[in-house]
């Protein structure tokens, strides 16, 4: 009996440990490759978090749109209070929605969810969106002031295209770290990529499964089976794979913990040249 308690406590503790690798940023942060995205995880949001964390994940994304900020909070709370992880340890990034655009109101944006989060600092703020009556660089002119506050370590955009950044940048103090957008072999995204590898800004896949209506119809491509059976993976794997084996940051989302653990699990095989160029003939852009 107390062998087996062993050997449980040694898998549980393994079963914890920091899985995705992490890459440098710009501004010399690093993000791990992967995270749980909690876009409409709703009432399920608490457990997931969990169930990613100590499954191995050190990345959450959250919103103060999505709703699930709280939630997000509660469970790393719980977590470092069980002693199960250190604030420190996870990467944790929100967004600032457009009616806190102007320059005086990003600071509300961003404590509003550091508020819901219970957090003191978060590890990444981004732009939301780029919609909105507000200049960009106004508003980037508040992502800066409260970066420079110390209320996030790093900041940068999301659902930008290359003239909405070439306007930031010409008048950025501190250049965005990352542009999160809809990433996924049927939205490939190489020429945003090209755009942002040049300027050294990383891309954040989301729906990195397939945008909204696209999930099913895009697991089950048969390209993405073939190669799947072959690396004995699934085919939300093989479309993870795609992104993460060119340092495309990605965030599943999902509430399932089996799901949960196989979306992390991309590390112990590797796409050939070959492969890749099928799954880029998936994309529709």
């Amino acid at each position: 009996m107390f062998k087996l308690l062993l050997v449980a406590l040694s898998l549980a503790f393994v079963y914890g440990e920091e899985i995705a690798p992490r890459i440098t940023q710009n501004d010399g942060s690093k993000i791990p490759l992967v995270g749980l995205g909690t876009w409409k995880t709703g009432a399920h949001t608490y457990q997931a978090v969990r169930d990613a964390i100590e499954g191995g994940y050190r990345h959450i994304d959250t919103s103060l749109d999505y709703g699930t900020e709280k939630d997000v909070g509660r469970a790393i709370k719980d977590l470092i209070t069980e002693g199960k992880i250190k604030r420190e340890d996870v990467y944790v990034v929100s967004k600032l929605e457009t009616n806190d655009h102007p320059r005086a109101r990003v600071p509300i944006g961003i404590k509003e969810s550091l508020a819901n989060l219970g957090l003191k600092y978060l590890d990444l703020y981004l732009v939301h969106s780029p919609s909105g009556s507000t200049d960009l660089a106004e508003t980037w002119a508040g992502m800066e002031d409260v970066h420079k506050e110390g209320l996030t370590k790093s900041i940068g955009v999301s659902n930008f295209d290359e003239k909405q950044l070439d306007h930031i940048l010409a008048k950025a103090t501190v250049k965005p770290v990352t542009n999160q957008v809809l990433c996924n072999p049927y939205h490939n995204q190489k020429k945003l990529l090209s755009y942002l590898t040049k300027h050294n800004i990383t891309l954040t896949a989301f729906s990195p499964l397939g945008g909204t209506g696209e999930v099913a119809t895009l697991l089950a491509e048969s390209k993405l089976v073939s190669i799947a059976k072959a690396h004995n993976v699934t085919s939300a794997q093989i479309a993870l794979k795609y992104k993460v084996q060119r340092n495309v940051i990605v965030i599943p989302s999902s509430t399932t913990k089996k799901h949960i653990l196989e979306d992390i699990d991309l590390f112990n095989f590797k796409l050939t040249d070959a492969e890749v160029q099928e799954i880029d003939s998936l994309t529709k852009n």
